[in-house]
């Protein structure tokens, strides 16, 4: 039934972005709703017009995202997501760190819900441990790219964004850029190790990782 429902996806996701598609529990037959498509339709204009089409932006990225690591999740639950925690025009970066943390602490409630209450939960495409994960450390990524940048490493933060949209950011050395952070915390009087931050973060667990690690 699970192969079924990726058949059904691949077909019609570009047509009906809202589809959803219901299988747990069933042997010979699924359940496929196509929502409110025009309820829906006027939350996500509604939604564009609100963020001076930051929404509409961000919601590209992401899907950039999705079908680089797996698809997680349909384009609605994307889009469903966004609705919860994009209301405001933003620039492109902070909008992606918004909604990254905005969901990973969603799916990790649970599946998310239909934003209009006219459809059952949206299901996602693999097991929601699975997409937690995935999200979690997009926004771990997006992160260390708003800190670089902010401290001058454009090639760090490039680097680290690339993690994320690897199709569309083209991937950058900061070797560089960290070796020469790391000698201006020695002759400020620093030492090597405090410079990576060993001092506070040894044992940390929550550095960015690869995908899938």
């Amino acid at each position: 039934m699970e192969t079924v429902r990726e058949v059904i996806h691949e077909d019609l996701d570009d047509e009906f972005d809202k589809l959803t598609i219901e299988v747990e529990g069933r042997r010979r037959a699924v359940l496929v709703r196509f929502a409110d498509p025009i309820t829906h339709t006027r939350m996500v204009l509604q939604a564009i017009e609100d963020t001076d089409v930051v929404f509409a932006r961000t919601v590209r990225l992401l899907k950039h995202w999705n079908c680089t690591h797996s698809k997680p999740m349909c384009s609605w639950n994307i889009k469903a997501l966004c609705l919860g925690c994009l209301e405001e025009p933003m620039p492109p970066i902070n909008a992606l760190q918004i909604f990254f943390t905005y969901a990973a602490d969603e799916i990790d409630k649970g599946q998310t819900p239909d934003p209009a209450g006219v459809a059952g939960p949206i299901p996602l495409n693999m097991p929601r441990r699975d997409v937690h994960k995935r999200l979690h450390t997009a926004k771990e990524y997006i992160d260390l790219a708003i800190e670089h940048e902010k401290a001058g490493r454009p090639l760090s933060a490039q680097h680290a964004l690339h993690q994320v949209l690897p199709e569309l950011v083209p991937d950058a050395d900061g070797t560089p850029e960290e070796a020469a952070r790391l000698a201006r915390t020695v002759l400020a009087g620093g030492t090597a190790a405090s410079g990576l931050g060993l001092a506070t973060l040894l044992g940390t667990s929550t550095r960015p990782r690869a995908w899938g690690d």
